[in-house]
């Protein structure tokens, strides 16, 4: 039987994590992608992933990893696990790795689903994305606390659940079940964390949302603070909620808007378990905070400033969520980080 090929593009914390944990299950050919120094180190003394649910350690030898995407060949997967802010760069770093019967995992902060698509196919920003280049693409949602401590090595210190579903699907494969027992047979053989099919995308967008909204920004607009800092002070923790209730507003008024029942939306039960998972997170780097303090792009078009548009498509007031973003576009704009 054809071992299954997976080509993870954006090995980062989240790339490298999710790779080597299909890698340590000997059931796949898994290739990263990498960059510079992270793939210098990989090269010569392997790739190191600490963590919290048993370590992974993939020796040089074993390590297929390649400076460039032509050199990787056509895969049955990609897990693209870009920041946002490498959007535009998705059609020349996937698509010398896809064949029709393909399938793309777009483990990605905020709403970025429709124009990955339109971006693989060369479609306008008004145009409905349509899909021809692939078999399938999803969207990925991580709760994972990981960071790149040095070249070659990442460190996984909380959470790790990791949620999918389809985003868009071709001509040639129409039942969403082919597509759904396809991804969950991809990470049934996998451990160290949990993974779900979840079969409605935009509920699971705005139920990550709901973390990364409050605490990802907050973080920023606070010049670089850790979650353990928003959770214990009182003004910011009451600010969190505030944020997630608008996020919820949002959330909700835009499942209504696509006909999908109230049992769909999100409410009290999804904000606390929010809470309680960053109660539990300690002094966590948020992403977002990590790029601002390190002055590298921060993705504040599709984990911030999509939001704030979609709640004003919706008509819903969301004043403190805007605050918030125009906080952090500010930041974005006086240290350039675009």
């Amino acid at each position: 039987m054809k071992t299954t090929t997976i080509a993870i593009v954006g090995s980062g914390a989240v790339g490298c994590y999710y790779g080597a944990r299909l890698w340590e299950t000997k059931e796949y050919m898994v290739k990263f992608l990498m960059r510079g120094e992270h793939f210098t180190a990989s090269k010569e003394k392997g790739l190191n992933v600490t963590s919290v649910a048993g370590d992974i350690y993939i020796p040089p030898k074993e390590l297929l990893a390649y400076d460039k995407v032509e050199s990787m060949g056509k895969v049955d997967w990609v897990i693209l696990s870009l920041k946002s802010t490498s959007i535009e760069a998705t059609p020349s770093l996937i698509l010398p790795l896809l064949h029709e019967n393909s399938r793309v995992i777009a483990i990605m902060n905020g709403l970025v689903d429709d124009d990955i698509v339109r971006l693989l196919e060369g479609q306008d920003d008004a145009d409905e994305p349509i899909l021809t280049q692939c078999a399938a693409v999803y969207g990925g949602m991580a709760f994972l606390c990981s960071n790149r401590k040095s070249p070659g090595h990442i460190d996984h210190s909380y959470a790790g659940k990791l949620t999918a579903s389809l985003s868009r699907s071709s001509n040639l494969y129409t039942d969403v079940n082919v597509h759904k027992d396809a991804i969950i047979s991809l990470w049934k053989p996998t451990k160290g964390f949990e993974f779900s099919y979840d079969g409605n995308l935009v509920r699971a967008r705005w139920l990550k949302n709901l973390w990364n909204l409050p605490f990802n920004g907050i973080s920023v607009a606070m010049n670089g603070i850790t979650v353990d800092m928003i959770v214990t002070d009182p003004g910011l923790r009451k600010l969190a909620f505030k944020v997630m209730d608008e996020t919820i507003q949002i959330a909700n008024s835009d499942l209504a808007l696509r006909g999908c029942s109230t049992d769909d939306y999100l409410g009290v039960m999804e904000k606390k378990a929010m809470m309680e998972l960053s109660d539990n997170m300690g002094p966590y780097k948020t992403s977002t905070m990590l790029d601002l303090v390190n002055r590298k792009p921060m993705e504040v078009k599709y984990l911030f400033r999509k939001a704030v548009d979609r709640a004003n498509e919706l008509n819903v007031s969301t004043p403190i969520l805007d605050t918030l973003v125009n906080q952090i576009e500010f930041l974005q704009r006086i240290h350039n980080l675009y």
